[in-house]
């Protein structure tokens, strides 16, 4: 079972959006993971954790706290949300042939979001999974029900029972942003595998609501004018400071480049992940020893 649903989130007392669109059964299983200053502004039903007070407003905060959320989860199975996602599922022809639902895609039914859990915590069962996300509501469809090796953001499943014997030895608080990437590199080489649905996606409202975007802290915390803020954030110095930081220590995952005046790049993820040692193999290792 996925036992909690961890939902840090700053400065959106009144707009909890991923909250109110989860089914009641599960909105029981969530944890808002909240700066102690603003604890007394959120009432929603459901547990609380302050992250400490010396992280608040250091620079790599999200990352941190992040880390928080992990070594509070331990070795469960667990989902950590941002606090702006609407479930959404895509009709089954792009993998299946056949056409389940009216329109290719749709917001996703409380008893979707249910079976979604379910099917998350049966993948953990497999030996090498321990990263499960969603795709983005904005992407072409793969055209299979998932796809392995992938990246995965916003609103991601973890099997803390693997994650918990090698969250010591990540790199997981060095960067400010682009941290997410970092973080998959970082279990992808170490053996831990990814997991992409494609049946079910992730909307971000930040993304495409100018308010939620106005208050997206991570990226806008970097800059003391709104005027100085760039159009695209992902075009930004720091945000390609933080990719070069991510070559330097995987230069077979990533590549830089520009083209038309603008620096793009790609991500190698199937050549960051080292697969774990299959157990026949290492139960005859053993036996040799």
């Amino acid at each position: 079972m996925i036992e909690r649903i961890y939902i840090p989130t700053v400065r959106r007392a009144d707009t909890q959006i991923t909250f109110n669109n989860l089914p009641k059964e599960l909105q029981e299983r969530v944890v808002m993971v909240v700066e102690p200053g603003e604890r007394h502004l959120y009432n929603y039903d459901c547990e609380y954790l302050e992250i400490p007070e010396e992280i608040v407003g250091t620079w790599t905060q999200l990352a941190q706290t992040r880390l928080f959320i992990h070594k509070h989860a331990g070795a469960i199975k667990y989902c950590v949300g941002d606090d702006d996602i609407i479930i959404r599922k895509r009709n089954a022809k792009y993998w299946t042939g056949n056409s389940n639902m009216e329109k290719s895609k749709r917001d996703a039914t409380a008893e979707e979001i249910l079976h979604m859990y379910e099917k998350v915590d049966k993948w953990f069962d497999e030996r090498d999974i321990g990263v499960v996300g969603l795709s983005d509501a904005g992407t072409p469809p793969a055209s299979n029900e998932y796809e392995d090796t992938r990246d995965v953001y916003s609103y991601i499943f973890y099997d803390g029972r693997m994650l918990s014997k090698i969250i010591d030895d990540m790199d997981i608080c060095s960067l400010r942003i682009a941290e997410d990437v970092l973080f998959l590199y970082e279990v992808l080489s170490r053996g831990i595998n990814t997991r992409k649905s494609t049946e079910y996606m992730y909307d971000n409202r930040s993304m495409v609501d100018k308010k939620l975007a106005n208050s997206r802290e991570v990226w806008t915390g970097m800059y003391e004018n709104e005027e100085d803020r760039p159009d695209n954030y992902y075009q930004s110095e720091e945000h390609y400071k933080a990719m070069r930081y991510i070559q330097e220590k995987y230069p077979h995952g990533v590549k830089i480049y520009e083209k038309d005046g603008k620096l793009k790049n790609v991500k190698y993820w199937k050549k960051v992940y080292k697969p774990l040692e299959p157990e026949s193999n290492a139960g005859t290792l053993l036996d040799f020893l």
